[in-house]
């Protein structure tokens, strides 16, 4: 078992509100940036790195994040990308996904794009949404960062 200082203990009890986001998906949840500003009161963008919650205030901001249901399914997403697929052959192009999600909606940066599609375009530069690989790329982006609500809007 580790063993850690009073200190960090103290520490690991109090999450930034800049943190919680990420600490919430580390959770399994999926909360768009919106989401978790809502549920935080929608404070200025100067406090998200001074103010702090005890877990005790932070569970039932999670809890509340739980409750939503509208996070769409693995067929909502390849809907969303079928918009993209202008041969209609089962492939959209990796540049164009790229230019989405560093551009639009709540933006990932190019590294962690570079990242999630790495290793998923063919010699041509596409990726075959259809393929069970291409889940992954979903599912990875569903429970990492809030990604394919850029590209895939619920229907």
């Amino acid at each position: 078992m580790c063993d850690f200082t009073e200190d960090q203990t103290a520490e690991f009890k109090e999450i930034l509100y800049s943190q919680c986001g990420d600490v919430m998906k580390a959770l399994g949840q999926n909360p768009t940036n919106a989401k978790v500003l809502k549920v935080l009161g929608n404070p200025e963008s100067e406090e998200m790195n001074v103010k702090v919650l005890d877990f005790e205030h932070f569970l039932p901001m999670l809890q509340t994040v739980a409750k939503n249901k509208d996070q769409g399914t693995y067929e909502d997403y390849v809907k969303g990308l079928r918009v993209f697929d202008k041969e209609g052959n089962g492939t959209v192009m990796g540049a164009e996904i790229w230019h989405v999600l560093v551009t639009l909606g709540e933006r990932m940066t190019k590294e962690e794009v570079e990242m999630l599609l790495a290793g998923h375009e063919d010699s041509n530069g596409c990726i075959n949404y259809g393929q069970a690989r291409c889940k992954h790329l979903i599912d990875m982006g569903c429970t990492s960062y809030p990604l394919l609500h850029n590209i895939c809007p619920k229907s």
